[in-house]
């Protein structure tokens, strides 16, 4: 792994995911921005379902710039390039290229093991969205099988609303941050001048 890649494993069952073990990785990798600027440097974060991307390291403090849950998400290696992947939702693409092919791989890898964790066919999903449906059930009816996939679905997406809840909550304390510190400076400055 190369350095600058931070690899990490949340034992917490507590965790957002509820799921213990759920990966997380965090590390710089380039992101395609537009035909201008082509592709630029960027600090990728994988946590809580989440991934997220910030300009740099030091500027996680302000905030992501932009994040897309990963519970739907198509992760796609590149035909060609073999540093490169996609991560696709709907019809958001983040087209993403790593140092190296080693990198890229650990990349998808854990990223598809996450998908693999809180998929939700899994016991971990079940319990973390609180599944009425037994795992040993073999009773289910034609008409119940039915309104659970439909239910499954609604489930699916009010997920994703939490997710880019907590998303939005995140982002709003940290302006709301921002602006109390700007508001000290301004008024240290002000007693300063009187």
């Amino acid at each position: 792994m190369q350095e600058g890649y931070e690899a990490v494993s949340e034992e917490d069952e507590d965790s957002d995911t509820g799921c213990p073990g759920a990966p997380e990785l965090q590390g710089v990798l380039s992101k395609w921005t537009n035909y201008i600027h082509g592709w630029q440097r960027r600090f990728i974060v994988l946590k809580d379902g989440n991934l997220s991307y910030y300009k740099s390291e030091e500027e996680r403090g302000f905030g992501c710039r932009g994040a897309i849950s990963l519970f739907k998400a198509t992760i796609k290696p590149h035909e060609f390039d073999e540093c490169r992947f996609d991560v696709s939702v709907n019809d958001c693409v983040w087209y993403l290229r790593a140092e190296t092919p080693e990198d890229k791989q650990q990349w998808v890898e854990v990223l598809e093991a996450f998908k693999a964790e809180s998929g939700y066919g899994s016991e971990c999903s079940l319990k973390r969205h609180g599944s009425a449906v037994s795992l040993t059930s073999n009773n289910l009816s034609a008409t119940s099988i039915s309104s659970f996939k439909k239910g499954r679905g609604l489930k699916e997406k009010l997920a994703e609303m939490e997710t880019y809840r907590d998303i939005l909550c995140n982002q709003m304390d940290t302006l709301q941050k921002y602006f109390d510190s700007c508001v000290e400076i301004s008024a240290k400055g002000e007693s300063v001048g009187a």
